[in-house]
């Protein structure tokens, strides 16, 4: 603890030695990490941008980027924020003291350890508790766990401060005439003052629309307008192991290894399903999310059915929900089928036959122990 603190108490100087720096924490049950380098994407157009790499969004994981990165010329420090028991996210802003905050989602994730979804509704908003007076907090209007928050006694705050996002109607930014295809996505941005512009990107999937929404009205508040973010949200990349698409020949891997929660999970076979060709699902299902796990996964099993032509579940205890679900829909049971291993299910893909190309969904990666 004593070494630790001394690294924390560095980072924190050296934070203070950067003049005019500006540091904006990102935070959710999930779209985190896709948001935050979204943001990235955007920001460096206009700014000199440092963000938290990969998944480092505990303390220790943020002081490491501060010591090893941070630099006298950065403008912008995008730090996101990762949680698993209630105080987490105030541990991080008591060291980085985020000016603005978006708080990208609330979901039952990691009910393991925060027990309810209170705790995890909480702990998402300590971001909101910790911006100083001016300071601006961007939130995702389509997420009801966020409204329910935002809309208790806690956070009476004015309207100026508060940036909604959403892919719906509403008083802030919002995304219309959403269009998706195999190629990628397009929708039209409409802000709080009624501009508007038409946007192209390359990610797949109606569910990544909301958080590159996000992202733009960050980017848009920090004084950069929506033409000059056409560009840029062109450039934007998908996130490693995020519905990341890899062609192989005739197969199409869409990594989504690091999805790991019912509302991503829903999106991802959604996704799969706009495809013309084999569709294969390779899943072990998902995990720490409490007494809810068999419930959740039977619901993903249900959603998988519909989307699907073949489904490979991954470990023969944890995906038994899974596969009742599936069943439950009258999907074959010859084309559900489970395996001890993930290259076991991946060979068994690569070998299934048929006409057209195949594409395969890697959802989530579990550690041998499941």
């Amino acid at each position: 603890a004593g070494i630790n603190q001394h690294y924390i108490n560095d980072a924190v100087r050296k934070l203070k030695s950067v003049s005019g720096l500006t540091v904006i924490g990102v935070t959710g049950s999930y779209g985190k990490t896709s948001v935050k380098f979204y943001l990235q994407t955007l920001l460096q157009e206009k700014y000199n941008v440092l963000v938290t790499p990969e998944s480092f969004n505990t303390p220790m994981g943020v002081v490491r980027t501060i010591r090893g990165s941070l630099k006298p010329t950065t403008e912008i420090f995008v730090c996101e924020m990762g949680a698993r028991h209630v105080g987490d996210i105030k541990e991080i802003c008591d060291m980085v003291h985020p000016e603005h905050g978006v708080i990208t989602s609330i979901g039952p994730q990691h009910l393991e350890t925060f027990f309810n979804m209170e705790n995890i509704q909480k702990t998402k908003f300590e971001l909101a508790d910790a911006l100083p007076e001016g300071g601006m907090l961007f939130l995702n209007g389509d997420n009801d766990y966020i409204q329910q928050q935002a809309a208790s006694p806690a956070y009476d705050q004015t309207p100026e401060k508060i940036f909604y996002y959403s892919e719906t109607e509403g008083t802030g930014y919002c995304a219309k005439d959403v269009k998706v295809s195999q190629l990628g996505t397009e929708f039209t941005v409409v802000t709080p003052d009624g501009e508007s512009e038409r946007f192209q990107m390359r990610l797949i999937g109606a569910h990544n629309v909301i958080n590159v929404v996000g992202a733009i009205a960050v980017a848009h508040r920090m004084g950069m307008t929506l033409q000059e973010l056409r560009i840029p949200v062109r450039r934007i990349e998908p996130v490693p192991h995020r519905m990341q698409m890899r062609e192989h020949g005739l197969v199409t891997i869409i990594d989504d290894a690091y999805n790991s929660n019912p509302v991503g999970s829903r999106a991802a076979v959604e996704t799969l399903a706009m495809f013309d060709g084999i569709r294969i699902l390779i899943t072990p299902g998902m995990v720490e999310l409490g007494d809810k796990e068999a419930e959740y996964n039977h619901k993903f099993g249900n959603y998988a059915a519909d989307c699907c032509d073949y489904i490979l579940l991954v470990g023969r205890r944890h995906t038994e929900p899974i596969r009742e679900g599936v069943l439950e829909k009258g999907f074959p049971e010859e084309k559900c089928l489970v395996f001890d291993k993930l290259e076991e299910a991946v060979s068994y893909a690569y070998a299934i036959k048929g006409q057209g190309h195949k594409y395969i969904l890697l959802e989530n990666d579990l550690t041998d122990n499941y």
